[in-house]
């Protein structure tokens, strides 16, 4: 066994690897006394956004906490003496009376005085503050103490630079912000332009600060007079779009933001883009559209941010007000509303609307479960149930100017700027240092520019950030000491408490950040471990430009070498942005075209996307001469990288100090200069790898007109990247590479299980390693639910250009008419209307309601290649005429030239006009590389990646085969192996089969083409050794009875023999199935608090809640609800001599104490069993003398740790552990192929039309009868709410039921069989999945395996512990662990 060579078979999913294990004739190997076809299961993996927005938000607290506390230790040495119990009482104020540690009952906040008579004096803090800025008198130190607190915690947002003695309210400055964003829209509109007007500025901030309007109002009334006019009614229309989204947005509505940054969308994406900066999830929201914006589209969101935010602050302070004086106004006018909304219920007849009036007042002000009702809710709650009243009438204007009872506390004091908290701390210090000198103690940090933007040392606490790049504030090594993380990478100068006065000099500030730039940079797609260049790099934005340059065509023609770098030279280093009409006009200019030219091959139709843009900002600064020299590239890539990285001016200046020949003009200009974003590649793989001929990646796009793909392709350049990344692999651990692989977390956890299957293969295989792996990646299910609307679009953008020579009026009345009926544009009908009506072939028109009884044809035939593409498909009356023939040769005499003009309007593609025009007996090399290329190379770089990492486990003993996903698919409709993944998990395994024998069979029967497909194997093809006429690699696997390789005599394929072992293998009703199991990380429990009302323990509510700290108890504090278990642990239960077992969870909030025990240790045992005991820990009063008398069930720890996932063998209940409470079915399902071609819609072609209907139904009603006698014997735990039961006696409904599902008005008014079924199937399948089963009156979720009380376990249950591929197994049975 361990002599015979053997071949793996991967498919890779991001959930799933597929493995199959075959020898030399494609035969599945049996090892350790199984087949060894499988498939291993596991969660994608995810990013680490939610875990980041947490870290982030427990750091910004954590600094909150920081400057409070110093905050104190000033306060402290002129508080203590006058009330040495002061901080105590506060630290105690949230403490309640029920809560026997709280030592102070009463007034909190003074000893000397009640909190009624404070707060009956100052309702707010903000009347505290304003008494302290005001009133000259000597204020009680406790009540300046109270009013800097509240400063000091809410300190306001540090997006304007201004200093605090400089700021003021209400000075928006219009002008500025309309020249940016003027500048911006001459690069993103460079033809015709928006121009936003300046000379009506005062006007135009009237409105916008008219606090007594309503936004939608202010904004109908600017909209015309914010922008210049224009004549031409197209760009008037556009203009208006983006003045008035522009607009929206700055007043915090709902606006359109790819409106306003011209990033074109769909209709579906596009609500993604209809965002407000009004809304609490603006940042999230942003994020989601960040990597679709244009750098100049970034800049104009920056610049609305900030309109909005000095808009939105003026209603809350307006001129000449300080904060608290417009608070207090607030307060004052919400207690006016107050009376007038009391007055307005207490004189209503309908007490139903009172009622609501009084609910929505108390969800506005103190929530409804913890949710409090945001203002527009609230505001349209009210309107609903005002009358007719003059009290109603009042409400009424104010709700329409948005002032309607309006709260101190909102989410747009988010626009509240550190500059005004400042201004009041320095009030309130300069009205009372004369009663507190020490209060005017001067800021103490020795650097000057810090004290002229902090004057006092408590200003500091004020204006004083720790700058983003040095993360904690604790050095790596004591982090890692602590509480072994290590996500610290601070670097101290020296040691010492560290505070805003001494921050630089405790802490190295450029250390630190260059320690930062190391943790940011990415790595290269294609050169494992090699930095990547900024995306606004000199050398990156010139590696764009000649990219998408070279693709080009002028009048249908290539773009020449010389035209190119003219182009490139006299064009793009003189304009920031190029459009299409700039280089048609200069092109002209040049007297290469006497009349603008067309110019094709842009993925945008009027500009390009790739400028040079750092080029000309540099040139800007010293000169194109000096940004031209070879000896500075270094050096300027050095501060573009350096801007990239370092959002802090401070920092970002004082790196350029790095380079002594900058002069200091230059260094103020270049610290504007903010750059942002990464490429995808680096400087090595650009310039640093040489071919054969001595060039590199750019050489090679400056003097050809080869794209990247193209060039990375070459044998040479491939052979470079593999040696580099061979050599990188050898000096690094697999896994170190893995983390640093510039893809998705969801790609580097795929690659990671990949590891693990093969050398579990290898183990099994007593450590013989594979002589071949071949390596497919799933194609994913193609399903778009959006691609009919797509379709359309396409179709409407077409007929705009097209002349009515190719589309007739009727045709475009009958395209009208297909989407008033809102018909689905499958492929007979999009390529009906794309074709404009006629057969493609003759030029006959085609009848629309007879479109079933064409026929959709191959352009080139399959014979001669595989290519289901649109772009290879026509829809004829003419298939029987074409047959095998390639329509040039048919057709070509009379349609050539009708081709022609389709292609040139648009509704054909340029690949499908080459397709026609193809003949096969005349192809060149080019041609054909092309077509070996499209059907053998996988081009995706996650399966390089993967193929890289495996090359450099095995070395060359080993060959790694990637084989594409579509001679898979291909093998599958050929010979109809069924596949549907709701039924099972096998399917994974069959394609990896099929992978093995896929790539095997290429092997051998093309040899000369192992340079497509095998690793390693760089050698050129040429048409002198293999002159191929046909590229379906695995055409006669269908079409011959058997397949002999000519050069050595081999039986490759005997159809009969191997399709009949291939549909055995298929049949398998059992494969190997292995589960990753894993332990949890994360939050510790659902964030939402809920009140001591629902505390389950205490007897008050119904949820059982869990502590907010370790000192809260629920029944007095309430708690979090759906507590986050890290993993389980199964105990023993003895009560009267009855043994049972129980699964329990651990919840994640214990594991930094069970982190520091060893796994079964004593002590980890120890403490998981105080963990534990309160849940079997009983409380009852003993009658006789009144005393509680607690009771704890007899237990033990039988296994202490068990993850999630754990499979388990109980009573024939197959299952994994979802939690503590809820199971997931692991056992597979397997049908059979009739229930398959019935599920799947497998068309009935041999009987007629007229009976397809009743035979559907019947094969239908055979699927769901074999279903159910599957479930009834092997699915025993879908006992659980009686599911197997109400499927069974749901027959009858079932059968009533029609074969698909019923439409109306775009919603379905009955489901049909196969939805139903799939339903069932999606219940049933071996994962989480539930689905809803109402139809059968089943009211739970269908699959939902839940058992309220914890999961019970009887004795014999067993454990199952798998290896990665469930090759190796154990068992252990609960009984008989000791």
């Amino acid at each position: 066994m361990t002599n015979e060579k053997y071949s793996i078979g991967l498919d890779i999913g991001t959930s799933s690897i597929g493995f199959a294990v075959v020898n030399d004739n494609n035969r599945v190997i049996r090892v350790k006394g199984k087949n060894a076809i499988g498939v291993r299961l596991f969660d994608e993996g995810k990013a680490a956004a939610d875990r980041r927005s947490f870290r982030t938000t427990r750091r910004r607290l954590s600094r909150r906490r920081w400057r409070l506390k110093l905050l104190r230790e000033i306060f402290d040495a002129y508080i203590t003496p006058v009330d040495e119990a002061f901080f105590i009482r506060l630290k105690e104020s949230n403490l309640s009376p029920k809560d026997s540690k709280k030592q102070y009952s009463g007034d909190i906040l003074f000893n000397d005085r009640s909190d009624k008579d404070f707060y009956e004096k100052y309702p707010t803090i903000y009347h505290l503050r304003n008494a302290l800025m005001t009133e000259h008198r000597k204020f009680d130190v406790r009540e300046i103490y109270l009013a800097i607190h509240h400063i000091m915690k809410f300190r306001g947002h540090f997006l304007n630079a201004t200093p605090a003695n400089n700021f003021k309210v209400g000075r928006l400055n219009l002008e500025e912000k309309f020249e940016e964003l003027n500048d911006i829209y001459q690069r993103v509109f460079p033809d015709e332009s928006i121009e936003f007007r300046t000379d009506n500025l005062e006007q135009i901030k009237e409105v916008l600060l008219d606090n007594k309007r309503s936004r939608a109002d202010r904004q109908r009334t600017l909209v015309s007079d914010i922008y210049q006019s224009s004549e031409d009614k197209d760009i008037e229309k556009r203009n208006k779009a983006v003045a008035t989204e522009i607009l929206k947005a700055s007043l915090g509505n709902k606006a359109k933001l790819n409106v306003i940054t011209n990033v074109e969308v769909d209709k579906e994406a596009a609500k993604e883009w209809s965002i407000t900066f009004d809304s609490e999830s603006i940042d999230d929201d942003l994020a989601k559209i960040e990597g679709q914006m244009t750098d100049d589209g970034h800049e104009i969101i920056e610049v609305l941010r900030s309109l909005y935010s000095g808009i939105t602050l003026s209603a809350i302070v307006p001129e000449n007000h300080t904060l608290s004086q417009s608070m207090v106004a607030k307060y004052d006018l919400h207690k006016d509303h107050l009376k007038l909304f009391k007055k307005l219920i207490n004189g209503m007849t309908d007490t139903k609307k009172a009622k609501n009036l009084r609910a929505a007042y108390d969800g506005y002000i103190d929530g409804v479960k913890g949710k409090v009702l945001p203002q527009e809710d609230f505001y349209k709650q009210v309107q609903v149930n005002l009358d007719d009243s003059a009290e109603a009438n009042e409400i009424q204007t104010y709700i329409d100017q948005d002032i309607f009872m309006p709260k101190q506390r909102t989410k747009a004091n988010g626009s509240i700027p550190h500059q005004l908290q400042q201004q009041e701390l320095d009030q309130i210090i300069e009205n009372q240092k004369a009663y507190y000198p020490w209060l005017a103690e001067l800021n103490p940090n020795p650097d000057k520019k810090r004290q002229q933007l902090a004057k006092y040392k408590l200003d500091e606490l004020v204006t004083f950030r720790v700058p983003y790049y040095v993360g904690p504030m604790i050095t790596a090594k004591d982090q890692k000491n602590q509480s072994g993380a290590e996500f610290a990478w601070m670097i101290r100068k020296e040691p010492g408490n560290i505070t805003p006065w001494n921050f630089d000099q405790k802490v190295d500030r450029m250390a630190t950040a260059n320690q930062f730039i190391k943790r940011m940079t990415t790595t290269d797609t294609y050169l494992l471990g090699e930095d990547v260049l900024p995306a606004q790099s000199l050398l990156y934005q010139k590696f764009e430009v000649l990219n998408e340059l070279n693709k080009i065509r002028i009048d249908h023609k290539p773009i020449s070498i010389e035209q190119k770098q003219q182009i490139f030279n006299d064009l793009f280093k003189q304009f920031k942005n190029v459009t299409i009409k700039h280089l048609q006009d200069y092109l002209v200019s040049q007297g290469q075209y006497s009349k603008r030219p067309l110019i094709e091959g842009l993925a945008d139709e009027k500009r390009f996307n790739s400028s040079l843009s750092t080029y000309s900002d540099l040139c800007g600064i010293f000169g194109a001469k000096l940004v031209e020299e070879n000896d500075r590239q270094e050096d300027l890539e050095k501060i573009i990288e350096w801007s990239t990285i370092f959002e802090d001016k401070k920092i970002y200046r004082a790196k350029l100090n790095d380079l002594t020949w900058l002069t200091d003009d230059q260094k103020e200009k270049l610290a504007t200069k903010r750059y942002q974003g990464w490429g995808r590649l680096s400087r090595k793989l650009l310039v640093g790898l040489k071919n054969s001929e001595h060039r590199n990646i750019m050489d090679i796009l400056w003097i050809t007109n080869e794209n990247f793909m193209q060039i990375q392709a070459e044998p040479d350049f491939a052979k470079l990247v593999t040696d580099a990344n061979k050599g990188m692999l050898e000096k690094t651990d697999s896994q170190d590479v893995i983390n640093d692989l510039y893809t998705s977390p969801q790609n580097k956890k795929a690659i990671r299980q990949i590891l693990l299957v093969v050398h579990d293969i290898q183990n099994a295989m007593h450590g013989q390693a594979p002589a071949k792996i071949h390596v497919e990646f799933a194609r994913g299910e193609e399903r778009n639910p959006r691609r009919s609307v797509q379709r359309q679009r396409q179709v409407e953008a077409a007929y705009e250009k097209v002349s009515n020579e190719l589309v007739s009026a009727k045709v475009r009345q009958e395209f009208k008419e297909a989407i008033n009926n809102k018909r689905d544009f499958k492929d007979r009908l999009f390529l009906y209307f794309m074709q404009g009506g006629i057969d493609i072939y003759t030029g006959k028109q085609l009848n629309i309601d007879q479109l079933s009884s064409y026929q959709i044809d191959h352009i080139l035939p399959q014979a001669f290649v595989k290519d289901d593409s649109l772009t290879n498909r026509v829809l004829t009356n003419e298939n029987q005429v074409k047959a095998d023939s390639v329509p040039i040769d048919i057709f070509g005499k009379k349609m050539l030239s009708v081709w022609g003009r389709m292609k040139d309007q648009g509704l054909i593609s340029k690949g499908k006009y080459r397709n026609l025009t193809m003949n096969p007996e005349n192809i060149s090399a080019h041609t054909e590389n092309g077509f070996i290329n499209r059907q053998l190379v996988e081009t995706r770089q996650v399966i390089k990646l993967a193929v890289n990492i495996l090359a450099d486990e095995y070395g060359d003993s080993t060959q790694i085969i990637s084989v594409k996903a579509d001679l898979s698919h291909q093998m599958r409709e050929d010979f109809e192996l069924l596949k549907n993944r709701d039924v099972n998990d096998y399917h994974h395994a069959f394609d990896a089969y099929l992978a093995a024998f896929i790539g095997n069979y290429l092997l051998k029967r093309y040899p000369k083409l192992e340079s497509y497909f095998v690793y390693g194997d760089f050698k050129k093809f040429t048409q002198k050794e293999t002159k191929m006429r046909r590229f379906n690699f695995i055409y006669d696997l269908k079409h011959c009875d058997q397949v002999v390789n000519k050069e050595t005599g081999e039986i490759l394929w005997t159809k009969d023999e191997d399709i009949k072992y291939i549909r055995h293998s298929f049949a398998y009703k059992k494969i190997l199935v292995s589960h990753e199991v894993r332990e949890k990380r994360g939050a510790l429990y659902n964030q939402t608090i809920y009140k001591a009302k629902d505390d389950k323990g205490s007897g008050q509510g119904s949820k059982k809640l869990i502590r907010i700290k370790d000192d809260k108890e629920t029944k007095i504090y309430g708690g979090y609800s759906g507590k986050s278990l890290a993993y389980m642990t199964i105990v023993q239960i003895t009560k009267k001599n009855k043994v049972s077992y129980r699964v329990i969870g651990i919840p994640t909030l214990a594991l930094a104490r069970l982190n520091k025990l060893e796994n079964d240790s004593t002590e980890n045992n120890g403490e998981l069993y105080k963990i534990i005991k309160p849940q079997f820990t009983h409380y009852k009063v003993d009658k006789k003398n009144g005393e509680i008398i607690e009771t704890t069930d007899d237990f033990k720890i039988v296994v202490s740790k068990v993850r999630f996932q754990q499979l388990i063998d109980d009573a024939g209940q197959f299952f994994m552990l979802a939690s503590d409470t809820y199971k997931n079915n692991a056992q597979q399902l397997v049908i059979s192929n009739n229930a398959l071609k019935a599920i799947n819609n497998t068309n009935i072609t041999d009987c007629p039309r007229d009976d397809l209907e009743r035979l559907d139904n019947l094969r239908l009603d055979s699927a769901f009868d074999e279903i159910v006698k599957k479930m009834d014997k092997y699915f025993s735990a879908y006992d659980a709410n009686n599911f197997r039961e109400k499927i069974r006696n749901s027959n009858l409904i079932f059968y009533q039921l029609p074969v698909e599902d019923q439409w109306e008005n775009n919603k379905i008014t009955e489901l049909g069989k196969r939805t139903v079924l799939t339903r069932i199937l999606q219940g049933l399948h071996a994962n989480a999945t539930t689905t809803d089963m109402s139809i059968f009156k089943i009211k739970t979720p269908f699959g939902q395996l839940r058992q309220r009380s914890g999961i019970s376990l009887s004795e014999n249950a067993q454990l199952i512990y798998q290896s990665p591929t469930g090759l190796f197994e154990r068992r252990v049975q609960l009984n008989k662990i000791k």
